[in-house]
């Protein structure tokens, strides 16, 4: 869960203030732990002892939802919502249910990132992640709230967030 929160955090910033880094990658540039796909913006994550733990991409709107992806070192997948009408308790659980017409339903505890998101894990492999990959429109239902969501170029991001696991996975940054 740390983890999560941590990588929440680092992809906020991210979008807040792209090119900006504190570290440097030993093996490569600064500008490589950054990347764009459209209007996504994207960027790897270490830990404090510098190892990459997993890369981010996001679509902000700070008016309304945002939305995101997380990819592990692992390839384990989570998506990320943020609305400001969430008002939730970071370190919780919720229960959240992604759809997709024609593909089956897929409920899963969320975890509560942030006072106003919430990081659903997904099966990166399964039939709702390709479909959402495709630009089918999706629908995820927290107790608070549903989000009806179709965001241009999320196939594009999603490989994008694959490239950035793949070519950063086993490298390390020191901080300068």
């Amino acid at each position: 869960m740390r983890l999560w929160t941590l990588t929440w955090l680092g992809l906020m910033l991210a979008a807040s203030s792209p090119g900006v880094v504190s570290a440097m990658d030993v093996s490569s540039s600064p500008e490589a732990d950054t990347f764009q796909a459209g209007d996504w913006k994207g960027r790897a994550n270490f830990n404090e002892q510098g190892d990459f733990t997993d890369c981010t991409v996001l679509l902000p709107d700070p008016a309304h939802t945002t939305l995101g992806f997380v990819m592990t070192s692992g390839n384990d997948l989570g998506m990320l919502i943020a609305d400001p009408v969430l008002k939730l308790e970071p370190g919780r659980g919720r229960p959240a249910l992604v759809h997709v017409e024609g593909v089956d339903s897929f409920a899963a505890m969320a975890d509560v990132v942030a006072d106003n998101g919430i990081l659903i894990p997904l099966d990166g492999g399964g039939p709702l992640v390709r479909a959402i990959g495709e630009g089918q429109e999706f629908r995820v239902t927290v107790r608070e709230k549903e989000f009806t969501l179709k965001r241009a170029g999320t196939g594009k991001a999603l490989e994008a967030l694959k490239a950035c696991v793949e070519s950063h996975r086993g490298k390390s940054r020191i901080d300068l």
